[in-house]
């Protein structure tokens, strides 16, 4: 059979049903062999970046391998951004690219190009990829791609580059396989289960312990078996915000999203300040949720980390690895061992009503916060997205309100870009992950992130397709504006209108796309939004804010990550850390 249609039809035997792409000369052959399969589905973005996105999106939503694709030079370039997003937030995407003919290569050692718009994309990617390569010979595409699509699926997942000359695309593969057996190396019971008797040993010590919930935790089947295991012991419950969704928002025993810098202001206080033993099941603890200075956090307690990643474990949170144990274990195979052990808690255990007094009365702080009317608007917003199955967030102040206050109810998914951070990420991963529900979603978006991939708006209105976007428009890059306003005396050097910054009217934008559009002030969403947002189809929201949004609570350069700013007041502070 001809190599592209086995690649297609590989992919398709393993559940890729959608590839998202663009076009090129490149990648013509492999394009063709998915628009003539009947059972896929080619999906054209407006940029390969986009197209990668939305990769990432599906990925996320379906918990299932993704596949984007594009031709060489720019094409393969342009994906980069997000093989690293999927690299980063362990998502298993199969990135496919498209080069010039083996023939055109000259052997000439040193020389800057081959040929027209030829680049080593290979070499480029190795460095954000767990496997990439080119395939030079047509016999190596059976093993290579078993070999890529195990390699994105087992372990910590992640994303693979398969590069593909033109001529071997058009060549024929004799010999087709699609269920090559490799070695799991991930996959031993003996060390899970040696794993789940120190964590049991280590609760019957404890008296207020937590379970760290991460984005490494990835199967949606392990995640309720922690939680009912959670339950049967009364345990509190801090995710990353990666695995925000794991719970929903009114689950009894979420107690929100660490950050080291706008985590919840409860969940902060709890691990750093009032636990005993943290439990922490596939999260990476770096700076970004724990703090700059490592070693302070949660200085009085025990830290178990199990983690399939050996690099992540390397790295010590007490000072020298004190009160801490490091266990390199399938976190699926270990919350399975765990399961099985019987309960040792019966009713609301004290430790569980001490949490609910923190998250009520700090909650209760945060909501009499003036400047946090952008998270009381996401609030309201998240009312009027219930039918929505995934809610992709972009980068940018609009990402901590969301994650700080978007009420998902379980099941329905809220998507980011966590290690990347990427701008742009949102529209097209909303995008991906309706392909991947085939239920409505929704993207929310900065001013400043949805111009970076604003293009592929015709994508959802070409298809029809039934994505809410909502666009939190203070004509400011705002997150970096309160850094300036902070640290470089309000120089606004890039991010406000008349310092190189401006943002456009996004409704009349949408409206030139043929997409219904609404501009609208922030206090009028609660009244006005809800008729606007209703029935089928894309809608575009715009929501226009105040210059200086800011984004609360936050931590202090130098201060303890359970002390933010605005800071509680003094009584219910001392009050709650004397609990």
């Amino acid at each position: 059979m001809k190599l592209s249609d086995y690649i297609v039809t590989f992919l398709q035997k393993k559940g890729i049903r959608h590839f998202f792409g663009y076009q090129g000369t490149m990648i013509a052959h492999l394009v063709d062999s998915i628009e003539r399969n009947p059972e896929t589905e080619n999906h054209s973005g407006y940029n390969e970046q986009g197209a990668a996105f939305a990769a990432c999106g599906y990925a996320q939503a379906k918990e299932e391998c993704a596949c984007a694709y594009a031709t060489s030079g720019p094409g393969a370039i342009n994906l980069l951004s997000g093989v690293a997003d999927a690299y980063y937030d362990s998502l298993p995407v199969i990135f496919l690219t498209g080069q010039l003919n083996t023939y055109e290569y000259s052997g000439i050692k040193g020389l800057r190009q081959q040929g027209f718009q030829e680049t080593d994309i290979v070499a480029m990617a190795k460095p954000i990829t767990k496997y990439a390569v080119q395939i030079r010979n047509p016999e190596d595409i059976v093993e290579e791609l078993n070999k890529a699509y195990h390699i994105a699926t087992t372990g910590r997942r992640g994303p693979v580059l398969i590069d593909l000359p033109m001529n071997i695309q058009r060549s024929e593969v004799e010999n087709p396989v699609y269920d090559m057996t490799f070695e799991d190396k991930h996959t031993d019971a003996a060390v899970a289960q040696q794993a789940a008797d120190t964590i049991l040993e280590a609760l019957e010590q404890a008296k207020r312990p937590v379970i760290m919930l991460g984005h490494g935790v990835d199967s949606s089947f392990s995640q309720q078996k922690l939680i009912r295991f959670a339950q049967k012991r009364q345990i509190p419950i801090i995710t990353s915000v990666l695995a925000k969704s794991v719970l929903g928002y009114d689950h009894p025993l979420n107690f929100g999203c660490i950050g080291g810098a706008y985590g919840h202001r409860y969940a902060n206080m709890i691990a750093n300040a009032k636990s005993d033993l943290l439990l922490c099941f596939g999260i990476s603890l770096c700076t970004r949720q724990i703090g700059t200075k490592v070693h302070e956090f949660a200085r009085g307690a025990k830290i178990i980390r199990i983690d399939i990643d050996p690099y992540n474990l390397q790295r010590d949170i007490h000072e020298n690895g004190i009160n801490e144990v490091k266990l390199q274990a399938e976190t699926g195979a270990v919350i399975d061992c765990l399961a099985k052990a019987a309960p040792d808690t019966e009713g609301i255990s004290d430790w569980l009503n001490v949490c609910t007094e923190i998250k009520e009365n700090l909650q209760a702080v945060d909501d009499a916060t003036p400047e946090r009317y952008p998270n009381r608007m996401i609030a309201d917003l998240s009312d009027m997205l219930e039918d929505t199955s995934a809610i992709a967030v972009d980068v940018g102040q609009h990402m901590v309100w969301s994650y700080q206050s978007f009420k998902n109810h379980e099941g329905q998914k809220l998507l980011f870009s966590g290690g990347h951070g990427a701008m742009g990420y949102g529209l097209p991963a909303a995008i991906g992950a309706y392909y991947a529900t085939g239920k409505p979603t929704a993207c929310i978006c900065g001013d400043g992130a949805l111009q970076m991939n604003i293009q592929e708006l015709e994508w959802v209105k070409r298809e029809n397709l039934p994505v809410k976007i909502m666009v939190m428009n203070n004509e400011a890059l705002g997150m970096i504006r309160h850094l300036q306003r902070d640290y470089f005396d309000c120089l606004f050097a890039g991010t406000t209108d008349g310092c190189g910054f401006a943002s456009c009217n996004f409704a009349e934008v949408a409206k030139a796309y043929g997409i219904p559009a609404l501009r609208m002030l922030c206090d009028a969403v609660r009244e006005e939004a809800p008729e606007f947002l209703e029935g089928e189809g894309p809608k575009l929201l715009e929501v226009m804010l105040e210059h200086g949004t800011f984004a609360y609570p936050k931590t202090c350069l130098g201060e303890p990550i359970h002390n933010q700013q605005p800071y509680a007041p003094k009584e219910v502070y001392d009050r709650l850390m004397d609990l």
